[in-house]
């Protein structure tokens, strides 16, 4: 009986195995291993660096959605792919082919290198900006930035996001001059309705100077503060006219635009708030992707009696604003890029 048994058990094993090998072949996959033999990283001149150097262990291999370190396995359908190549704020990208049923170990040439900054990221903590807290952060409704960063009169507003730590942030183009000046201002909703208390009132609330001098913040002395940094970023504009091979009827009354995606959040959960241009265009800056082929969509929320409120404020998902009507899917960046919907040369 114990024979019998035993010799079922490796038939099912032998049989799952081979099955696997079958599907393997049928769908086409292939294995990859990339390693860091020729992999360097360009010199780091505050390190006192003045050659490239080697990879680190960490460095890693990004292939579609899956990350790995040097040296791990990818088992792929077979087909060119774009492997990106991290180590710490150093990238590159290197095309890559994978063959069906082969078992391939590359060791390509790259010098991995810090992408040049186009953009500043400004965050704001209500309970440590300015020194002071605010007395009930978790009612802020609204934070917007503004200044001569973003207007000589700074009449602008980029609106900011709220992060899962309590802090909003909103990142705006990079400036050259780092005396230009700016500052944040806020809504409350103390009746926890979702709509700000006065959202007609034009000025908000004033979150404070620079104690240091008592004068408004400078970009330098905000960057030596820690909570203005320079990143790299991706422009996204959403132009209700024509987004998605549509018009919206009354794009005057679009009051909130956000972008979602897996280019921000795995399982699209963040939404990132867009700010209305002076043309009826809607844009936000996000941290730039080097995997163009992640996805994202633009919903939005109408204020069709004019009040400065959305209709319902309290509705999660908004109105989707349209797919890539190429594909019938969601935009990939590589689509957005082509279509001017993103860019990188901001």
């Amino acid at each position: 009986m114990k024979k019998t048994v035993v010799y079922l058990l490796i038939t099912a094993l032998l049989f799952s195995l081979t099955g696997c090998i079958g599907l393997s072949k049928k769908h086409g996959f292939g294995e990859l291993i990339i390693l860091g033999d020729n992999l360097t990283r360009e010199a780091d001149p505050k390190q006192g660096e003045t050659e490239p150097q080697p990879v680190s262990e960490e460095t890693t291999v990004k292939i579609g959605g899956e990350t790995k370190k040097l040296g791990e396995r990818f088992v792929l359908r077979n087909g060119i792919y774009n492997a990106v190549i991290a180590d710490g704020k150093y990238n590159a990208i290197v095309k890559v082919e994978v063959k069906v049923n082969q078992k391939q170990t590359l060791k390509p040439t790259a010098l991995l290198k810090k992408p040049a900054f186009n953009a500043l990221k400004f965050t704001f903590d209500p309970k440590t900006f300015a020194r002071k807290s605010v007395d009930n952060p978790e009612q802020i409704n609204e934070v917007y930035l503004k200044g001569s960063i973003t207007a000589e009169d700074w009449s602008r507003l980029d609106k900011m996001t709220k992060n899962t730590d309590g802090t909003w942030s909103v990142i705006v183009p990079a400036v050259t001059d780092e005396n230009l000046e700016f500052g944040f201002v806020y809504w409350l909703d103390t009746d926890g309705d979702g709509v700000s208390d006065y959202p007609n009132n034009e000025w908000g609330e004033w979150a404070g100077s620079n104690p240091k001098t008592n004068q408004n913040y400078k970009v330098s002395e905000a960057k030596a503060e820690g909570f203005v940094e320079d990143i790299v970023g991706m422009k996204m504009i959403f132009d209700p006219e024509t987004f998605g091979g549509k018009q919206v009827d009354n794009p005057d009354q679009i009051n909130e635009v956000y972008v979602k995606g897996s280019i921000t959040a795995d399982d699209w959960s963040r939404l990132d708030a867009l700010t209305k241009n002076e043309n009826g265009t809607w844009s936000v800056i996000v941290p730039a992707v080097t995997d163009k082929t992640l996805e994202f969509g633009f919903v939005y929320w109408l204020d069709t009696d004019g009040n400065g409120v959305s209709d319902y404020p309290d509705d999660e998902l908004g109105v989707w604003a349209g797919s890539n009507p190429d594909t019938g899917g969601n935009y990939k960046v590589s689509e957005a890029e082509a279509a001017r919907i993103i860019l990188f040369d901001f």
